[in-house]
C-alpha cells in the first residue's frame, strides 16, 4: 500500500474503543472514516469525546461499513458475543481486521472462525490481547524464543483488576453489562472463562497447554496447566484492592539457564529483569503499560504493508479461546480436563 492512507471503521463505540481510536488518530497514515454502534447515542458521544470530525458518518448496522469500498479495515470493539459473526462477515467482505478478544464464545465459534479463515486467507486479522503488546512482554518473548534462559520448565502468572473495597456488596441497579449491552441486546452466555489476559499471556510465553485444572471464586480464577514439553504453570486472574499493588509480580518464567520476572509498580510502570549466569539485569524495553494500542496499530499496519508477522493473529486468538473453554470446563466440572482444538462436531 506504500504511503496510502488506510481507512478505518470502528465497530462498537463503548469504553474500550477510546484507546483504539486514539491509536489511529496518532498516525498520519490512517484515518477513521466511520463509526458503528447499535446504540447510536454511544457513537455520537464517542465522536464528540474523541474530537472526531462532525461529518464522520454513523451507522447502527456494521454491514454498512463492510459494504463501503473505501473502508480498508474494521476495528471490532463490540461486546464479546458479537465478535465471531462480525469477524466472519468482515473476512467475507475482504476487510482487514483488528478485533478485541475473545475470538470465540465456545468451541463451535472457534470452528466457525477457522472455516472463514480458510475461505478468506488474505485479510490480516490482529487480536487485541493487550498484554502481548507491552514492549517488555515483546522483548521477553524474543528472549524465550532465542533460548536465552534455556529450556522453559515452569511459570507463574497473575493479572489483577483493581476495585474499590467500599463498594463491595452493593446491589446492581441495572442489567446493562449483565443481561444486555448498551444497545439493549441480550448478552448470551459464554462457554469460556471470563478473565482472559493472564491465560493468553501464559500461552504466549509457555506455548500450547495440553491440560488444565481450574478453580473459580468471586475474586479470582486460579488454574494449573501442563504445557507441551512437560512445562507447568500456575495462573491467577482476579481482582485486588485499589489501595494495594495491582499486579506486583506479573510473570515468572523459569528455565534451565535462568529466570525472567516482570512486575508492575503502584504507578503502573511495567518492568522486567532477567537472571542468569551473568547476574541480574534489566530487560531493555519501554515500561509502557496500558492496552498496547499504539504497538498493536503499528503491528497490523506493518503486516498489511510489509508482510510483517502479527503479534497475535486469528489462529492464535482461536487457540486462546480453546484454552479458555478448557478452563471453563474444568472449574464447572471440578476436574482436570484436556485442552481440545475445535474439530468436527456434527
Amino acid at each position: 500500500m506504500g504511503a496510502t492512507v488506510l481507512n478505518v471503521a470502528i465497530l462498537g463505540c463503548g469504553k474500550v474503543s477510546r484507546g483504539h481510536i486514539k491509536a489511529w488518530q496518532d498516525r498520519d497514515d490512517a484515518e477513521i472514516v466511520m463509526l458503528v454502534d447499535a446504540a447510536r447515542e454511544n457513537a455520537v458521544e464517542t465522536r464528540e469525546a474523541a474530537d472526531l470530525p462532525a461529518d464522520i458518518p454513523i451507522s447502527e448496522d456494521f454491514r454498512e461499513a463492510l459494504a463501503r469500498d473505501d473502508v480498508n479495515l474494521v476495528d471490532i470493539c463490540t461486546p464479546s458475543y458479537c465478535h465471531a459473526q462480525e469477524i466472519a462477515d468482515a473476512l467475507a467482505a475482504g476487510k482487514h481486521i483488528v478485533t478485541e478478544k475473545p475470538t470465540g464464545y465456545n468451541l463451535e465459534e472457534c470452528r466457525f472462525l477457522r472455516y472463514w479463515r480458510w475461505k478468506c486467507p488474505e485479510p490480516k486479522v490482529a487480536v487485541a490481547y493487550s498484554l502481548r503488546y507491552y514492549p517488555v512482554n515483546i522483548e521477553v518473548k524474543r528472549l524465550l524464543r532465542e533460548g536465552v534462559i534455556g529450556q522453559v520448565f515452569a511459570g507463574q502468572f497473575a493479572w489483577n483488576h483493581p476495585f474499590d473495597p467500599d463498594k463491595l456488596g452493593q446491589p446492581r441497579e441495572d442489567m446493562v453489562g449483565y443481561l444486555c449491552d448498551k444497545g439493549g441486546r441480550y448478552i448470551p452466555g459464554s462457554e469460556a472463562c471470563g478473565p482472559t489476559h493472564v491465560f493468553d499471556m501464559a500461552r504466549y510465553f509457555m506455548g500450547e497447554a495440553t491440560e488444565v485444572f481450574a478453580y473459580r471464586r468471586p475474586f479470582s480464577t486460579y488454574a494449573l496447566a501442563i504445557f507441551e514439553g512437560e512445562a507447568t504453570a500456575s495462573m491467577r486472574a482476579g481482582s485486588t484492592s485499589d489501595r494495594g499493588l495491582r499486579s506486583p509480580t506479573v510473570a515468572i518464567v523459569q528455565g534451565t539457564q535462568g529466570t525472567i520476572i516482570t512486575s508492575m509498580s503502584k504507578d503502573n510502570k511495567y518492568t522486567g529483569v532477567i537472571c542468569d549466569a551473568d547476574g541480574e539485569r534489566v530487560i531493555d524495553a519501554s515500561p509502557e503499560a496500558g492496552h498496547g494500542d499504539a504497538t498493536r496499530t503499528e503491528n497490523i499496519l506493518a503486516a498489511i504493508r510489509e508482510g510483517a508477522p502479527l503479534i497475535c493473529d486469528l489462529e492464535d486468538g482461536i487457540r486462546s479461546s480453546e484454552f479458555l473453554h478448557a478452563l471453563w470446563d474444568s472449574y464447572n466440572l471440578g476436574i482436570r480436563v484436556p485442552v481440545h482444538q475445535a474439530g468436527k462436531t456434527g
